[in-house]
């Protein structure tokens, strides 16, 4: 009997590591109990440590897809024909920021925290209706040369304006704005960063246009 078992489980030895215990003692009276066990398996549960490996490292990678989060960067430079204190006046202005934004549906100063102001972005693309919102904190300016901030809430992002004096009557406004990739982008993760890179291209030249307006007026 013991060698009519050891021949039927010579087969899956290599898999079924759990029965090896159960014949490591052929004179041992625990054989019949476990022999019974073992018949009472079905071929499902006999294969389920097989199986059951192979499910948990399927959740650890989703897992993992989700919290690694892609970070995507944009940089665009416009000539703004005004002097550059025109141009940081205006860019400081961040309700009026929709004016030359056209993904930026709306920018609420906080009225007790000047420094934080809530963000509202609202764009059509990849077929769906975008919208996401964010608190952002305007860090220490520079006057004249940087205005910076980051996201403390919502959209995670961080973005700097830059003014550089061409001469007495122009300058160069340079835009970085970085973003975390939101979950439902992912698959357009490709696409996403020219897209962002046009939009922030043509705000900038919205922008210049509007500031030139600003100083003729």
């Amino acid at each position: 009997m013991i060698l009519s078992m050891n021949a039927v489980f010579t087969g899956v030895d290599n898999r079924m590591f759990c029965y090896r215990s159960y014949v490591a003692k052929p004179s041992s009276g625990f054989l019949p109990s476990s022999l019974m066990m073992m018949k009472s398996l079905s071929l499902g549960s006999r294969f389920s440590p097989l199986i059951l490996p192979i499910r948990s490292l399927k959740v650890k990678t989703l897992r993992r897809f989700d919290t690694v989060m892609e970070w995507q960067e944009c940089k665009v430079k416009k000539k703004v024909e005004v002097p550059v204190s025109v141009a940081y006046e205006l860019y400081s202005e961040r309700e009026s920021i929709p004016t030359w934004m056209s993904f930026i549906s709306s920018v609420k100063i906080r009225k007790d925290k000047p420094d934080l102001s809530q963000w509202t972005l609202s764009y059509k693309a990849f077929g769906q209706n975008l919208e996401y919102s964010w608190l952002a904190k305007n860090l220490q300016p520079i006057p004249n040369q940087k205005i910076h901030w980051i996201s403390l809430e919502g959209l995670p992002n961080r973005g700097t304006v830059r003014f550089f004096p061409l001469g007495p009557s122009s300058c160069e406004v340079e835009l970085t704005f970085a973003y975390e990739v939101p979950l439902l982008l992912i698959p357009f993760a490709a696409a996403l960063q020219p897209l962002m890179q046009g939009l922030i291209k043509k705000s900038l030249e919205q922008f210049a246009e509007i500031a030139k307006r600003t100083k003729t007026t």
